[in-house]
């Protein structure tokens, strides 16, 4: 029998833990995910792992037994990571896809996304309350017909900045996850990926059209981030302006650049464009990938859950089964 070393009976020990705060809500679930454990709780989601996932070879006795780190302060409360995480958690499973399909890695990029869609929004909202405060004070200093004071946002430009190299690398992480599931196609920007689906699945085909939808707002992401980051000349953000005739312009942007157009628009109404379509461009895209690449003569395909039967307010989607009257949608 092998000798236990003292390592190994405090790692072997039975003990109690708990995950994040009260604050966090109840655990939903827990998962085992590429050797990490995932614990998605109401208001965050961490991930859990054990002393010997960090030091297999048990060389340090004073590691913790085990560690734990939040990937974002929300949980299955939140809509941006019910239709994101939740959806794709649903999807992107080994019983349901092409046996060569990388599981594994689209998650993580799955987890990549999400964090980065959680940056974006706090900065878009952030962004867009400010605006309405500077907007409120100026309308109340008219009220009271105190100093003229024109509104401001000094750092406009870089907050735009800011936002649009996050909406890139999403739009970038999107293209990543293309390829887990077209490894073989140089499916390098949304044009190219475009022309594929329409060889392959033809010119009527849903998943085709819908990236042919989506695609001048892709690439509109990309003009603005590129045109923001070497401030060229195309892209234009103006601050608040005042009027000949006494009014206010609040916050805007236009760009002109290589065959993409943003005629001058309410920046208020494009960032919140941005933020809504960019969630529902990378969730229907993990639907539509998901369903074109079901295990072969399975009968299984992705549909839209009705309101009535979901598990989940903010998760549309999940794969169906023809079981039944209506069918079965698999909702874990």
């Amino acid at each position: 029998m092998k000798e236990r070393k003292p390592i190994d009976i405090k790692r072997e020990s039975a003990g109690s833990f708990t995950i994040g705060t009260e604050q966090d809500g109840a655990i939903v679930e827990m998962f085992n995910f590429d050797g990490k454990l995932i614990c998605i709780k109401e208001r965050a989601i961490y991930e859990f792992m054990f002393a010997d996932k960090i030091d297999p070879e048990r060389t340090n006795i004073n590691l913790h037994p085990n560690a734990q780190k939040l990937i974002i302060n929300q949980g299955t409360e939140s809509e941006l990571v019910s239709r994101i995480f939740i959806t794709a958690k649903r999807l992107l499973k080994k019983e349901y896809l092409k046996p060569e399909i990388d599981i594994v890695k689209a998650l993580n990029l799955v987890l990549e996304a999400l964090q980065e869609m959680a940056v974006l929004e706090k900065e878009v909202d952030e962004y867009l309350e400010l605006e309405e405060k500077e907007n409120a004070e100026y309308e109340e200093n008219k009220v009271k017909n105190t100093d003229f004071k024109i509104p401001s946002i000094s750092d406009v430009e870089t907050r735009c900045k800011t936002i649009y190299q996050k909406a890139d690398h999403i739009e970038q992480i999107i293209l990543g996850l293309i390829k887990v599931f077209y490894p073989n196609d140089k499916n390098k920007n949304f044009e190219i990926f475009a022309e594929f689906l329409k060889d392959k699945y033809g010119d009527e085909d849903r998943f085709y059209l819908f990236v042919e939808e989506v695609r001048p707002f892709l690439l509109l992401i990309r003009s603005l981030r590129n045109c923001l980051d070497h401030r060229l000349p195309d892209v234009i953000v103006h601050n608040y302006e005042l009027l000949p005739s006494a009014d206010i312009n609040t916050p805007s942007i236009e760009l002109d650049y290589r065959g993409s157009k943003l005629n001058r628009n309410s920046l208020f109404e494009t960032l919140t464009v941005t933020k809504k379509n960019l969630i529902m461009i990378f969730e229907q895209m993990v639907a539509y990938l998901s369903d074109k690449n079901v295990r072969a003569n399975s009968p299984n395909r992705v549909n839209l859950i009705p309101e009535d039967i979901r598990t989940n307010k903010f998760a549309k989607y999940s794969f169906w089964s023809p079981f039944g009257k209506g069918g079965f949608y698999h909702q874990k």
